[in-house]
C-alpha cells in the first residue's frame, strides 16, 4: 500500500510527460549508465524542457538526462578523465546551454560533495558564482601539473586519485586547484569515477597549518 503511494505522484507526472520523453537504456558491463537518453529539445519550448529535465533527476539519483547534450558519469572513464571533462565543459560553460559546464559538474559529483554545495544543481549554480571557484568558469585555458597515483580502495571507501591543475580564468591572476577523484562503491553509479573535492590549493595549504 505503501508502495502504491509513494509511486502515485511520480507516475503521474511520468504520464502527463511521456508524450515528450525518448527512453533509452544502455546495457553494457559494467552496468553503471542506467538512465533516460534525453528528452529531445523542442524548439521554443524551454519551459517544457526544463520541467522534464527536473522531473527526470529528482526521480533518478543518477542524473541521466541530456545525454546527448552533456556528458554523464560511466565506467570508461577514469580519474584523470573525469578532470579533463569537467574542466573542458567549465571552459565552455554555456555550451550547449547556459551552465551547461556546471552541471556536467555536478552531474560527475559526488553525493558528499553535492551535499557540502548545497544538495541541488540549483544551489550548486550560485555556488559556482563566488570568485575562487568561479575562475574555472569560462577560464582562458588550464593545464595538468601532475597526477597522482592511485590508492588503492578500503574496506570504508573506494579508490581515490588526485590531479593537480593550473588554471588561467578570465579575469585575475592564474590559480591552482588539486582534484580528489573517487570509485563509488554504491549503486546506480557504482564503478564510476566521482569528484569528491576540488580545492583551491592556498586553502588547502590554510588547512594544514
Amino acid at each position: 500500500m505503501l508502495a502504491m503511494q509513494y509511486w502515485a505522484v511520480p507516475l503521474s507526472l511520468f504520464m502527463a510527460l511521456k508524450s515528450h520523453l525518448v527512453l533509452s537504456f544502455s546495457l553494457r558491463p559494467p552496468a553503471c549508465r542506467f538512465g533516460f537518453s534525453g528528452p529531445k529539445f523542442v524548439s521554443g519550448r524551454p519551459h517544457d524542457n526544463n520541467l522534464i529535465r527536473r522531473f527526470l533527476s529528482e526521480q533518478l539519483s543518477v542524473v541521466g538526462v541530456d545525454e546527448e547534450f552533456v556528458p554523464f558519469p560511466n565506467c570508461d572513464i577514469d580519474a584523470p578523465g573525469v578532470v579533463k571533462t569537467c574542466m573542458d565543459a567549465l571552459s565552455k560553460n554555456s555550451q550547449p546551454y547556459s551552465n551547461a559546464g556546471l552541471e556536467v559538474c555536478f552531474n560527475f559529483s559526488s553525493d558528499r560533495c553535492r551535499a557540502s554545495m548545497g544538495g541541488t544543481l540549483e544551489e550548486f549554480i550560485r555556488f559556482a558564482t563566488n570568485p575562487t571557484f568561479g575562475s574555472m568558469v569560462d577560464a582562458q585555458s588550464w593545464e595538468v601539473v601532475s597526477t597522482g597515483p592511485i590508492i588503492e580502495g578500503t574496506q570504508t571507501r573506494g579508490a581515490m586519485q588526485t590531479q593537480l591543475i593550473d588554471v588561467i580564468p578570465m579575469e585575475g591572476r592564474p590559480r591552482r586547484f588539486l582534484w580528489s577523484m573517487q570509485k563509488e562503491r554504491r549503486p546506480p553509479r557504482q564503478g564510476c569515477w566521482l569528484v569528491h573535492e576540488c580545492i583551491f590549493v592556498d586553502n588547502a595549504f590554510a588547512l594544514t597549518e
